[in-house]
């Protein structure tokens, strides 16, 4: 008898540890990082659809006085082919929270009319759709510069301004070709404008260099000059076959026009790490997540977790991004997290919403940035109740 006793107390702690083992695994585990949603708050309050510029471009002033931004009064319901709407560039004074219009312009929902401050009082944006834009002088509330036919790049160093000529509607019989297609540099002082580039040398280059890739309906844009402003990265696109959307290639060349080059690998949304190495979104990684290259596209190191368009901190120790890659996660959120380098895992939360839409089809993408000091963090996020988007901030100064 007391062997069978034994015997049932060791089946019924069996039994027992089992069943605590399926209901603990039932349970949803605890988060790993923290909470930050509710430190989050819009840079306007008018109600109206905000945004910002594209990913990892600083929206303050250099001396981190004014933010600008773009308000849209009617949110256009599609992405690129919807087509462009009415919106006005605004500007903001930190200290006194005071916002105002500044230029009344016609654009897509998409990257803020490309915005970026080229010092304490110019910031330069476009006007209509990709088609130009001006250099604007908000001390004088006046333009300073412009209308100059081209597609801005990503970001303003010394005083100068790095732009493409180079779009497919360029060949149009009707339109007027005001240069020749390539890589350009403005000089926002003195206002003269010089080639850096051709689009017929990027094109040779790459032709020879790889014999897969063609110069049919080839262009140039997102244009990124690394700090000391001696080298350039750029999006190459072509079409490879008849019928098919054109494929993105990575290049890179010297501001002298030297070590014209095709990058083999192409990380997503390439943004400069340094003077020497890259940082962006890798495809071919199951993961999606952040990594660190070399100018040939060799990986170097892990950045941070899953992400699309990535901003990251001067420092370059945290980077944040939007969640999953190009859509939203398995249960229909999109989410913003902030990764310390090197972890996969998210250092916090910053925002999420279940309307997919918004960020993934109307390209009102999340392009998040920091401020020059890293003390602010800026994104776009969306409005559920009204199926907008809005840019907001957050004060990350003391989260750390």
């Amino acid at each position: 008898m007391h062997n069978e006793n034994k015997q049932m107390r060791r089946i019924f702690s069996n039994y027992s540890a089992i069943a605590l083992f399926v209901l603990l695994s039932s349970c949803e585990k605890p988060k790993e990082y923290k909470d930050w949603t509710s430190y989050v708050h819009p840079i306007s309050e008018g109600g109206e659809g905000t945004a910002l510029s594209i990913y990892d471009t600083n929206p303050e002033s250099p001396d981190g006085k004014y933010i600008c931004c773009v308000e849209f009064p009617q949110i256009v319901h599609g992405g690129y082919d919807a087509g462009i709407t009415d919106a006005h560039v605004m500007i903001k004074t930190r200290k006194t929270g005071e916002i105002k219009k500044i230029y009344d312009i016609e654009i897509f929902n998409h990257n803020g009319a490309n915005a970026q401050w080229v010092n304490d009082t110019l910031v330069a944006f476009h006007t209509y759709d990709l088609y130009d834009f001006v250099v604007f002088d908000v001390k004088n509330d006046t333009i300073a510069i412009g209308p100059i036919d081209g597609e801005l790049g990503h970001k303003s160093f010394d005083n100068e301004l790095v732009f493409t000529y180079s779009r497919g509607y360029l060949d149009s019989d009707s339109v007027e070709k005001v240069r020749e297609k390539g890589i350009y540099k403005l000089d926002c002082i003195t206002g003269s404008i010089e080639m850096m580039v051709s689009q017929a040398a990027i094109v040779k280059a790459f032709t020879t260099q790889n014999p897969e890739i063609t110069g049919n309906d080839a262009e140039i844009l997102h244009v990124e000059p690394n700090p000391r402003g001696d080298k350039i990265l750029f999006d190459y696109r072509h079409q490879k076959e008849a019928g098919i959307s054109k494929e993105q290639l990575q290049g890179f060349v010297n501001a002298d026009g030297s070590d014209l080059r095709w990058v083999p690998e192409r990380p997503m949304h390439v943004v400069w790490y340094d003077n020497e190495t890259m940082f962006g979104v890798d495809t071919k990684d199951l993961g999606k997540r952040i990594y660190r290259y070399d100018l040939h596209g060799k990986k170097m190191e892990l950045l941070g977790g899953r992400a699309t368009h990535v901003g990251t901190s001067p420092d370059r120790q945290y980077f944040v991004g939007e969640s999953a890659y190009y859509q939203e996660e398995d249960d229909g959120f999109t989410r913003v997290y902030i990764y310390k380098k090197g972890s996969e895992t998210p250092l916090a939360l910053l925002a999420e919403w279940d309307n997919g839409q918004v960020v993934w089809d109307w390209k009102a993408h999340v392009n998040p940035s920091f401020s020059a000091d890293g003390k602010r963090l800026y994104f776009i996020r969306t409005n559920d109740e009204k199926a907008s988007f809005e840019a907001v901030s957050i004060d990350i100064g003391e989260l750390w």
